[in-house]
């Protein structure tokens, strides 16, 4: 346990029966390995268990896996995850000596939301306690935090009671940056460890982390078109509720319910359902066509398995909202709505970004999201505080040039269809600093046929009843 695997190659590995005992050897590269079978524990299609005995006495384990066979796969990433577990608990033996280890596990456990992907642990000492977790890779840290406040929460308990237990994460070299500018944001007390590819850990100041890494989405307005491109895009708004929205190329893309079909770009119209369709030049009679086509299956009302009904549900969010924003927030109503305003550094964003302002000069800050995500609130809260930032350099006045910005933190409103919100979200808002003003609005199912508000939830509140919905 806690040793990284080794591929038996040919010529490189032996078993041997040695005074009457079962031996095997390997030789791979720099590192070799010689243990006595002592017994077979499983034996599976492409598993082999067996019992070892180390030098010393000590006994302990060895899989072997045929990589060839289908469920090798799945076995090779839980036995990494063990090996990585193990070299978990050396670090926290050695990093926190004078706490005992009570629990270290990476079972999955779908009632507390916990992923096997990382483990995490209890450490006790006295009457009390410590909650740890590790990241195993830093392609895994935009996903860490949410799963660390979840095991901080429920070995805490209470949340009055949180500030007493310490969260100790550990990150491998090279990554922590996304992590520590979100703690910055968050109440939780954190000691935060980075530990190289040898298991050698140091514990580090997450002020020293956190460059905001956030830049500005210059938006430059397409060049007006020709009398006849402008009329005929009148019409198609008119006829097909076809919608015109400037991209950051400068293009002006055509849309009928978040699904993009055409653009024009320098008086030229292009048009296909595919992206890499949309490099021909096209006759109006061509884009007409398929808006109208379009138009049809994108309707309310429409054949609801149709594949172009439901293409890209996401965008038809955006769509709506765009058109409506105070069905959102009734202060947001007649403000214009941008989207991805600034570019982003941290990976694995799947949620729209929103930027809109109200008549008072409050700006608002929409994520919105179709499915369950546990990552929803630290996803919205990325985006958040680079906002929050270019508001206090001033750089936002561009996009509401008639408004007068408010120097305040934006608010942030987490809008998805009612159920689709994960149970998990309540938890990990409770850990959102004061200022950070957030709402959670609950859509209406049948969202495509008009937006509806279903339940408005402050901060980390848990909806009353069911009954709330209207």
């Amino acid at each position: 346990m806690g040793d990284e695997p080794v591929a038996l190659l040919p010529g490189e590995h032996a078993w041997e029966i040695r005074n009457g005992s079962l031996f095997f050897s390997t030789w791979t590269g720099p590192r070799s390995i010689n243990r006595q079978i002592i017994a077979i524990q499983t034996k599976k299609p492409g598993l082999l268990v067996c019992s070892i005995r180390r030098f010393g006495g000590a006994e302990g384990r060895l899989n072997v896996l045929d990589l060839a066979h289908p469920r090798s796969v799945g076995r090779l990433a839980s036995g990494g995850r063990q090996n990585f577990s193990e070299a978990f608990r050396r670090m926290l033996n050695r990093q926190l000596p004078d706490w005992t280890i009570r629990s270290l596990t990476t079972e999955m456990s779908l009632q507390q939301s916990f992923s096997p992907k990382f483990p995490r642990a209890i450490l006790e000492q006295g009457g009390r306690r410590i909650a740890a977790m590790a990241c195993p890779s830093p392609a895994d840290e935009p996903q860490f935090l949410s799963f660390a406040l979840l095991w901080h929460s429920y070995v805490s308990g209470a949340e009055h009671t949180r500030s007493r237990v310490p969260l100790v994460l550990f990150l491998p070299s090279g990554s922590g940056n996304i992590t520590a500018l979100r703690l910055k944001w968050l109440r939780v007390s954190v000691r935060l460890f980075c530990y190289n590819e040898h298991g050698s850990a140091g514990e580090i100041d997450v002020s020293d982390l956190g460059n905001m890494d956030t830049q500005i989405v210059r938006r430059v307005p397409a060049q007006s078109a020709s009398c006849d491109v402008e009329q005929f895009l009148d019409s198609l708004a008119e006829r097909y509720g076809v919608e015109c929205v400037d991209d950051a190329e400068s293009r002006r893309c055509l849309r009928i319910n978040g699904l993009e079909f055409a653009h024009i770009s320098r008086n030229s119209v292009y048009c296909g359902l595919e992206a890499s369709a949309r490099h021909q030049a096209a006759s109006f009679g061509e884009v007409e066509s398929l808006a109208a086509s379009l138009a049809t299956v994108r309707a309310a009302g429409a054949d609801r398995d149709h594949p172009l009904y439901r293409s890209q549900p996401e965008n038809w969010l955006e769509s709506s909202v765009r058109k409506a924003p105070g069905a959102i927030d009734p202060t947001l109503e007649g403000q214009p709505v941008w989207s991805q305003v600034i570019t982003f550094a941290a990976a694995d964003r799947d949620v729209i970004d929103l930027l809109s302002a109200s008549r008072s000069g409050r700006v608002t800050v929409i994520e919105l999201k179709i499915g369950e995500d546990i990552q929803l609130p630290l996803q919205a809260l990325d985006y958040w505080m680079r906002i929050e930032w270019h508001i206090r350099q001033g750089d936002l006045d561009l996009f509401f040039p008639r408004t007068g910005l408010l120097r305040t933190p934006p608010r942030l409103i987490l809008a998805a269809p009612a159920v689709t919100f994960h149970p998990s979200n309540e938890i990990v808002l409770s850990y959102f600093a004061p200022e950070i003003e957030t709402e959670r609005v609950g859509l209406n199912l049948e969202w495509q046929q008009g937006l509806k508000v279903a339940f408005r939830l402050r901060g980390s509140e848990k909806p009353q009843s069911q009954g709330r919905c209207q």
